[in-house]
């Protein structure tokens, strides 16, 4: 079951240039305001197998997540699961060339079940208000890419 989804296919930025976004911790944090902390498990911080938890802040409670990178393909995609006591998040972050600008697709499903759903109606909400405005500064930086 979908909890969020995101697309953009007009970012004005090379698909490197954008992946060098995501997949930078620092410059993530800088973004995100619901990003307090990500630590690593693993030595590797990019690659699959992965381990990391995150640490969010969202209306005034912090939330810990313990995540895992299934799938990496530099300079295009990264997949990883989140898993919660409700279940496992699986989110998409994937980047494509589109003429001279690209594409940016983020996703995040949960498996679904009976008490996975009533969650997933519960977090739909809040998880598109935060994350749009969060994704909005997110194209913001890929924007100010170009003018340096």
């Amino acid at each position: 079951m979908d909890i969020y989804s995101y697309y953009n296919d007009k970012l004005a930025a090379s698909p490197e240039e954008v992946f060098a976004v995501i997949n930078d911790d620092k410059q993530l944090k800088n973004i995100f305001s619901i990003l307090k902390e990500i630590e690593y498990s693993t030595k590797g911080k990019r690659s699959k197998g992965t381990k990391f938890r995150v640490t969010l802040g969202v209306r005034d409670k912090t939330y810990r997540f313990r995540n895992e990178i299934t799938e990496y393909v530099h300079n295009r995609r990264i997949i990883m699961k989140t898993r919660l006591k409700q279940g496992v998040i699986t989110t998409l972050f994937n980047v494509e060339p589109r003429g001279g600008h690209s594409e940016l697709t983020v996703k995040s499903s949960i498996e679904s079940s009976m008490g996975v759903k009533v969650f997933a109606m519960t977090v739909k909400p809040v998880a598109k208000t935060v994350m749009n405005k969060e994704m909005k500064k997110l194209e913001e930086a890929v924007r100010n890419l170009n003018l340096k």
